[in-house]
Formats: C-alpha cells, sequence, structure tokens
C-alpha cells in the first residue's frame, strides 16, 4: 500500500469513528420517569376548571421532584392536592411540587394530589390533551392524557 493511500483510509477511518459517536450521543436517554393512565376529567362549557390525574413512575436511581405542569389548553395550571379534614370538609390547595423517589411512584388520583387545568374549553370523553410535566432533574417531559368522564 502506498502511503497517500494509508493516509486516505486513516482519514476515512476517522470520520466513521466520529460519525458513529455522534450518533451514540444523540441517542435519546432512556426515560427514568414513566407516567402510566394519564387522563383528564371531561368538563363541557368555556373558561372551566378540570383536573389531570396519572401515576408517575421514577425507576431511575435518582430523585426528582414534580414541580410544575403546563399546558396550551389552559390559561393557568397548578400542582394541587385535596385534603380531607377531621369533620369530613374537603379542601384543595396548591402545593410546591411532588416527590418522585428513585425507585419509586406518585398516584396523582381524585381525591389527592392533581394538575389542575384552569381556563380550559369544554373537553369530550374520547379528546386527548397534551400537557408538559415540568422535573426538577429530567426536564420537561410532554405526555398526552386521554380526555374520560368521571
Amino acid at each position: 500500500m502506498r502511503a497517500g493511500q494509508g493516509r486516505a483510509s486513516f482519514a476515512v477511518a476517522v470520520v466513521v469513528i466520529l460519525v458513529l459517536s455522534a450518533c451514540v450521543e444523540s441517542a435519546p436517554p432512556r426515560p427514568d420517569i414513566q407516567v402510566e393512565d394519564a387522563w383528564v376529567r371531561a368538563v363541557a362549557g368555556p373558561n372551566v376548571t378540570t383536573a389531570a390525574y396519572m401515576t408517575l413512575r421514577n425507576v431511575g436511581n435518582a430523585p426528582d421532584r414534580l414541580s410544575g405542569a403546563r399546558s396550551e389548553i389552559a390559561r393557568m395550571t397548578g400542582l394541587h392536592r385535596t385534603t380531607i379534614d377531621d369533620s369530613g370538609l374537603a379542601r384543595m390547595g396548591e402545593v410546591d411540587g411532588l416527590d418522585l423517589p428513585a425507585g419509586g411512584a406518585a398516584q396523582l388520583e381524585p381525591g389527592g394530589f392533581h394538575v389542575m387545568l384552569m381556563g380550559v374549553g369544554s373537553l369530550v370523553e374520547g379528546d386527548s390533551v397534551e400537557i408538559t410535566l415540568l422535573l426538577e432533574v429530567h426536564g420537561p417531559l410532554d405526555i398526552v392524557a386521554e380526555v374520560r368522564a368521571f
């Protein structure tokens, strides 16, 4: 092999290695936060409030925290929690976040934690809603939630 051919072969090998390493680096990371059974309560009328529910599983080795959510269908969103006091009265209030321990799960459900969607239009059973969950460690996570009757 002549010297020029050796250099050309080496240059091709370097390019191939660089291309392959770029492909590996651009592969999406394994999602450590998994969302199961995401749904939104059906509502009728303009400018109404509804809620989104789901199970969040942190299958990773590091804790995370759900700090909020956003959706283009809502004028405002917030993380809320419903609690029942000693007299049986239900109260709802905003919370600043929900911890997602490594290897753990958090349930967003009626009567507990939920994502409030305020200022939405009518949502009919069978529709779907796009929501972005705001995670402190893993960043934004886009999900699609099915609209269901309650």
